[in-house]
């Protein structure tokens, strides 16, 4: 199968990409190498988004739910668990070749944020089995509570976990160089911070770690260089998301979709040469109430 839309990256771009395009009658596949869609919205699941229209006060996991719905009703194909290693063009179509595939497409959307990444884990032959590298319950606990790591997402797991009540304390290998709001956050709260090599899990009732993320790349073979609103000089290769760095690109959730609907547009041009870049307005086109039935 020759799909119109290959979309790259499973979060808020991403996902609202892959609908986007299928709105507009493109086949669409969608790829994201984690299990599970959501992007970096699943790093603050339990936060409110304060800046989407008509949406104050939305949790990040109750927004990534409802672009998962919104997905799943436009039968856009989605793999997960399938990172992408290599993209080459070869007689204007796309190869893309996954960990377990090798997918062909007319165009690419590049929804992929920061680059795709794994949470980075103690290499320690005999670390604590306790240690969890999820985002914790933010709830009162049982027990004490440990956090390990100097990232800012440490810090502020430590924090709002003091909140609810628990025994915190945090550990890390490095010195700590945070913006001053989680500084000043774990030393109101008398967070006590400590050395990892001073750490024994047998204190604590739960254990969560974050020291950041490791990075991977996807090697395309041909050199792109991006344009504004999501253009690229590679004829078919559009960016959306905070993988777009133009001067003036709006780094928030709901620019994302904005940055989604420019690169469908542009993608659908590219594939109807002399079609309307425009769509028609949702509550006059017929396909929504096809997907409805």
């Amino acid at each position: 199968m020759i799909y119109d839309v290959c979309v790259i990256g499973g979060g808020p771009a991403g996902m609202f990409s892959a609908f986007y395009s299928a709105s507009r009658r493109m086949n669409t596949v969608l790829i994201e190498g984690n299990h599970e869609l959501g992007g970096r919205l699943n790093l603050f699941l339990d936060y409110k988004i304060y800046d989407i229209p008509g949406q104050f006060g939305v949790l990040a996991r109750d927004y990534k739910q409802a672009l998962i719905e919104q997905l799943k009703v436009s039968k856009a194909n989605v793999l997960l668990g399938e990172i992408v290693e290599e993209i080459e063009n070869i007689d204007e179509l796309f190869y893309v070749m996954t960990t377990q595939q090798t997918i062909l497409a007319k165009t690419i959307i590049a929804a992929t944020g920061n680059g795709f990444s794994e949470v980075k884990r103690i290499e320690h032959a005999h670390m604590s089995k306790k240690i969890q590298y999820d985002p914790p319950a933010f709830q009162q606990y049982d027990g004490p509570i440990a956090v390990i790591g100097h990232t800012p997402m440490a810090a502020d797991w430590a924090i709002r976990l003091m909140g609810y009540g628990n025994a915190v304390t945090l550990y890390t290998d490095k010195e700590l160089n945070l913006q001053p709001i989680l500084m000043d956050g774990l030393a109101n709260n008398n967070i006590p911070i400590y050395k990892f090599s001073d750490f024994n899990d047998r204190a604590y009732e739960a254990v969560f770690c974050h020291i950041g993320a490791k990075k991977r790349t996807i090697e395309f073979k041909g050199r792109i260089e991006q344009r504004d609103n999501g253009l690229t000089n590679f004829p078919g290769y559009f960016v959306a998301g905070d993988a777009r760095y133009e001067q003036g690109k709006l780094k928030l959730i709901h620019g994302a979709t904005h940055d989604a609907m420019q690169a469908v547009n542009a993608a659908f041009q590219y594939i109807h040469e002399g079609a309307n870049y425009q769509p028609i307005v949702s509550t006059h086109d017929p396909i929504f109430k096809e997907w409805l039935k």
